[in-house]
């Protein structure tokens, strides 16, 4: 541990709040990005008469890419330097949101999706990197770097139920782009060093091909038992999202509720995230933080199960959603702080590959199992088999977890 103390960010950063400054609105451009893509795709594949399987087969898309290569990603941002990547995957993903409505086929959809899901979790593996970087796994600041992260997913569907409504499909993809264009120029603006290259003059292909080395050093990360837990807390996590992500907003919009109210609940619900991960600090002082995972993870998968039992009535799916997303805030700065002081300090970018790479698999396992199920027994069933499968997961990790001990640790 002494080790991983000393690798951390010293005294020389001198201004923290200034070298944090764009760091943070790497984190707010970055996730918010992730939100509007997520929430538009749906609805563009109802508009184009998509079956459930088929909008399950999008959304699991998005992941394939990301879930090969997301490691190779991490490994670049160490080796090249997580600010130049990051640069080039935002204007890629700036570039493919423009092409999105030009371009209806499904194939081409699913292709559409694969590039631009990987363009866009890159630059989020790189936000989380910078702030691993700077941070050193504080749990506090990267508390706050998770609240202004959630600013952007509070913007986000605002912006893009309006504009869908309003405007239409066409320009809400254009709003993609302009946002990519926003975190281009936060990016540029990461001065700290430790996000530069470390390799010297220009950048080789040999450079960006996908090493075997930087796969095997990341997988035997996983023998750390804080790591092993994190992966294992954050593929259920992502796997409730992916099934939100599916059907909860198709769900609604089958109830009738327009894109602009869809919309606003999810930016209040993303705001109740943000200010959960204030209370990270607070609450792992007083509870075993891998307790702590869990109960708040098993009350996220909870309330999105119950979602037809709710009567389709506004108020409640709001309220649900809002305590869901609050939930998930206060876990996910402790992933991302546990994960921090585990890794040495230039295996910050893998171990966030390795960690993007076991949630892409659970993006991509959910959505289609979920969308089968729905087409075959209705969204009702979709959300109590979904739910169920993922509390028995989740039960079996809690007996794993107290007959190691790792809560006492």
């Amino acid at each position: 541990m002494s080790e991983q103390k000393k690798s951390g960010p010293g005294p020389e950063l001198g201004g923290r709040s200034k070298s944090l400054a764009a760091p943070y609105a790497a984190g707010l451009f970055s996730m918010g990005q992730a939100e509007l893509l997520t929430f538009l795709v749906p609805l563009w594949a109802v508009l184009q008469g998509a079956s459930p399987a088929e909008i399950g087969l999008l959304v699991g898309a998005k992941s394939l890419l990301t879930f090969f290569l997301a490691i190779h990603g991490g490994a670049m941002m160490d080796r090249l330097g997580t600010r130049r990547v990051m640069l080039f995957f935002t204007a890629m993903t700036g570039c493919l949101a423009a092409l999105y409505p030009f371009l209806p086929w499904l194939p081409l959809m699913v292709v559409m999706q694969m590039m631009i899901g990987f363009a866009s979790n890159m630059t989020w593996i790189g936000a989380q990197t910078i702030i691993a970087q700077v941070t050193g796994g504080d749990p506090a600041k990267i508390g706050r770097f998770s609240f202004f992260s959630r600013i952007g997913n509070v913007a986000a569907p605002i912006i893009m139920g309006l504009l869908w409504d309003f405007a239409g499909p066409t320009i809400a993809f254009f709003g993609v782009a302009c946002w990519s264009s926003c975190m281009f120029l936060a990016v540029s603006r990461v001065d700290n060093p430790q996000a530069a290259s470390t390799l010297i003059g220009k950048v080789s292909f040999a450079d960006i091909l996908p090493k075997l080395s930087d796969y095997t050093g990341s997988l035997k990360l996983v023998l750390i038992p804080a790591v092993a837990f994190t992966l294992a807390i954050s593929f259920t996590r992502h796997a409730t999202n992916a099934a939100e992500n599916s059907f909860l907003i198709v769900y609604m919009r089958e109830l009738g509720f327009s894109g602009t109210l869809i919309g606003a609940m999810f930016s209040v619900a993303e705001a109740l995230n943000g200010i959960g991960s204030l209370f990270v600090g607070r609450f792992s002082n007083r509870w075993p933080i891998p307790w702590l995972m869990i109960g708040f993870t098993g009350a996220s998968i909870l309330l999105l199960a119950v979602t037809p039992l709710l009567g389709g009535i506004f108020i409640l799916l709001a309220l649900s959603q809002c305590l869901r997303r609050m939930s998930e805030g206060l876990v996910q700065p402790l992933m991302f702080s546990l994960q921090a002081r585990a890794a040495p300090r230039n295996l910050q970018g893998a171990i966030v590959g390795l960690r993007v790479t076991n949630n892409r698999l659970a993006s991509i396992v959910t959505p289609i199992l979920m969308g089968l199920i729905v087409q075959t027994f209705g969204i009702d069933t979709g959300f109590f088999v979904t739910g169920a499968i993922l509390l028995c997961g989740l039960a079996c990790l809690g007996i794993a977890v107290a007959r190691s001990g790792l809560a006492k640790a």
